[in-house]
């Protein structure tokens, strides 16, 4: 994170990101800027949801299609990516996603759907609207389809929307009790009317944490030097596709550090054995030295330790604690996930990533091994209580988006300490 001054000096005095914090400072609205990269800056802006608050995050190139927008005209709503409009005719907007299959080329089987250019056949489904009414003389109504303009500079999804007018909240949890019922209903009866599964979607933000998506390389690519074992490397690819499903890629991920357990928990007895088999005096007509060899390995299985002690065992041989360090340095906000006081993540103890109070990698691995516990349910710590379930769409299950970007870092490493020569 960097201050305003800082900003400012990434910034040409021109710049429309400037502009709009004068505008957003009018506003009243809070704010405050982070830095992604050493030579950009972005503008965090506040929008209330209920007792917390959601960031719109407004990159340089973006802040001109931000200028003259009222952000305090809307609040978040929940956990979901919804907004409600805050003036004399308010409504609730909330992104939809389906859940399989071309779900945006199926829209127009929903009787009503009007196309914005019926004259176009292009993208002809995926943009358009339907609206939903009643016949009981309700006082509200709905609408799926495009998503609005203000929507669009809400959430930057471009997908679909669902919109519910009428309805007068006093609250943020009326707004949202409304949304939950109404929302998961119409959909629903979409589902089991036309066929098509839709859910409301949910933010996956952290407070406006963004993750650097900037090529490590300026070079183009080459002939791999190094080919990879396929179990781990088709478990990292699934997590990787797992993007938007945090408790499916951390259990990916993990499972990729899990395939190596046997190797490298078994490292320090395999180099005493391959010690003891190198002696030019071993020879195997003689018993001594054959029990010898019988001590070392009676531990043989599939791993030595407990799980935690595997895990710590293969993370410290793949990845030493100056490589941990340096991944936290150059990730600054992801480091302040780890470090923060107030863990999102309920028993987390926050990291030392300094290193000096303690064992950085141990540290790490007892967090890594925590969340594991919690995504399975199925272990129960020291203590003798059973970890409390991580649950799908929960907060902290959404924070974990932080956590699998350390374990994806984790888990190329393990592949790549893994890996063998590629033949020439």
């Amino acid at each position: 994170m960097v201050s305003v001054k800082n900003a400012a000096d990434f910034l040409n005095p021109e710049s429309p990101l400037l502009a709009l914090e004068e505008e957003v400072k009018a506003l009243g609205a809070g704010y405050k800027w982070s830095q992604l990269y050493e030579d950009s800056a972005y503008l965090l802006v506040e929008i209330k949801c209920g007792r917390k608050s959601r960031y719109i995050t407004i990159s340089e190139n973006d802040a001109t299609d931000y200028l003259g927008f009222n952000f305090t005209k809307f609040r978040g709503l929940g956990e979901y990516e919804a907004y409600e409009t805050l003036t004399e005719e308010p409504y609730i907007e909330v992104a939809v996603t389906g859940n399989g299959g071309p779900w945006l080329r199926m829209l127009d089987r929903i009787p009503g759907w009007s196309p914005e250019d019926p004259s176009s056949r292009i993208n002809r489904s995926s943009r358009g609207t339907v609206k939903i009414r009643g016949d009981r003389g309700e006082d509200w109504s709905a609408e799926l389809g495009t998503p609005s303009d203000d929507f669009r500079l809400l959430s930057r999804y471009g997908a679909s929307t669902l919109r519910l007018f009428g309805k007068k909240n006093q609250t943020h949890d009326e707004a949202l009790k409304f949304l939950e019922a109404a929302g998961n209903a119409i959909l629903f009866d979409i589902d089991l009317k036309y066929g098509i599964s839709l859910t409301m979607r949910r933010v996956r933000s952290l407070n406006g944490l963004r993750i650097a998506r900037r090529a490590r390389v300026d070079t183009p690519p080459a002939l791999p030097k190094l080919q990879y074992a396929t179990e781990p490397l088709s478990l990292y690819t699934y997590a990787r596709s797992a993007q938007g499903m945090p408790l499916l890629e951390f259990l990916a991920y993990y499972q990729v550090l899990e395939y190596y357990f046997p190797r490298y928990s078994q490292r320090d007895q395999l180099d005493k054995l391959r010690n003891e088999l190198r002696d030019p005096t071993f020879r195997t007509d003689d018993d001594r030295d054959l029990s010898r060899i019988l001590r070392i390995s009676q531990q043989s299985g599939r791993g030595y330790g407990d799980e935690r002690s595997q895990l710590k065992s293969t993370v410290r041989y793949c990845a030493p604690e100056d490589a941990i360090s340096g991944f936290f340095d150059s990730n600054l906000e992801i480091g302040e996930h780890f470090a923060d006081k107030k863990q999102s993540i309920a028993g987390l103890t926050p990291l030392d990533l300094s290193g000096k109070k303690t064992d950085l990698i141990n540290a790490v691995c007892e967090r890594i091994y925590d969340i594991r516990c919690r995504v399975v349910h199925s272990k129960e710590d020291g203590g003798g209580q059973a970890e409390s379930l991580l649950m799908p769409f929960s907060p902290e299950a959404e924070s974990l988006r932080a956590e699998n970007i350390l374990m994806r870092f984790l888990a190329q490493k393990v592949l790549i300490a893994g890996a063998s020569d590629m033949p020439v």
